[in-house]
């Protein structure tokens, strides 16, 4: 068994980052598996690098462990950045491309695409590609709270017009790469998950399928509204406001466990939702 912790270097970690990096580490230590720190940098132009030093800030706070992945802000820059990986991006792609599966954009985010038909060239500038996608197609895969879901999909970005594969490639091929066996996301993320789904079925030796997902709702902020990493602080701020045995309770509290006073990562790992579906 093996989790991933995957932030993205686009903000400050906030609470919902952290119950997620909670549930992902609690479901592989519980099962007696592992956990790989996977930074997702592959948008360089939202990357800050006071931004990775929180993440590491932030864990080390919270006394979360990994077995895979970077020591710190320095080795993450030398040895794991997505930046180091663009061959298995690019394989991906190259793979789709020979297989038909892809069409060339150039529309703006606010126009609808019709380019579908158009066969424009894939290597102009300013073009994005797009995933073909039959039409009414839906996705199925199960999900460790929700059950047999099914999500319907239409075409999506795989390659951004700056020439870098998009999130969904790049965590499909870091997923496949390094052999993750189970996902832990938030609700939010079910179109990805979907969508990796669909272009793993299109390569010659699909796997991600055989992944467990476990798609979690997502944590409001307290007016309500989906936390953001536009709306967050920095870890030191919240680490002034809050204490660690705070957050535990609370996470303890949005899991629905009943529990009396301060909780630890020890006596979380034993709750049964962890051993359902391993």
């Amino acid at each position: 068994m093996l989790t991933r912790l995957a932030p993205t270097p686009s903000g400050y970690i906030h609470t919902g980052n952290i119950y997620n990096f909670l549930l992902n580490w609690l479901w592989a230590r519980s099962n007696n598996g592992k956990v790989m720190l996977r930074i997702d940098d592959g948008d360089a132009t939202r990357k800050r690098k006071e931004y990775v030093e929180d993440i590491f800030y932030v864990l080390d706070w919270l006394g979360l462990d990994w077995d895979i992945g970077p020591s710190g802000p320095g080795d993450f820059e030398a040895n794991w950045s997505q930046l180091k990986r663009t061959d298995l991006y690019k394989d991906i792609l190259d793979e789709l491309v020979k297989k038909n599966c892809v069409f060339a954009c150039t529309c703006s985010r606010n126009q609808a695409c019709q380019c579908a038909e158009k066969k424009a060239n894939l290597h102009q500038t300013n073009t994005a590609w797009k995933m073909k996608v039959i039409e009414n197609s839906s996705i199925h895969f199960r999900d460790k709270i929700m059950g047999n879901t099914a999500i319907d999909i239409l075409p999506f970005v795989i390659k951004r017009k700056d020439g870098f594969a998009s999130y969904q490639v790049c965590s499909l091929a870091d997923d496949r790469h390094f052999g993750i066996t189970h996902i832990c996301r938030g609700n939010d993320l079910k179109e990805s998950t979907a969508m990796q789904l669909y272009i793993d079925q299109q390569t010659a030796l699909p796997s991600f399928y055989q992944c467990q997902f476990w798609h979690h709702l997502l944590i409001p902020g307290t007016n309500g509204i989906k936390l953001s990493k536009s709306a967050g602080v920095s870890a030191e701020s919240i680490i002034k406001t809050y204490s660690k045995a705070d957050i535990f309770s609370s996470f303890a509290s949005w899991m629905g466990w009943q529990h009396a006073g301060e909780i630890t990562l020890q006596e979380m790992v034993q709750a049964p939702v962890f051993n359902m579906g391993k």
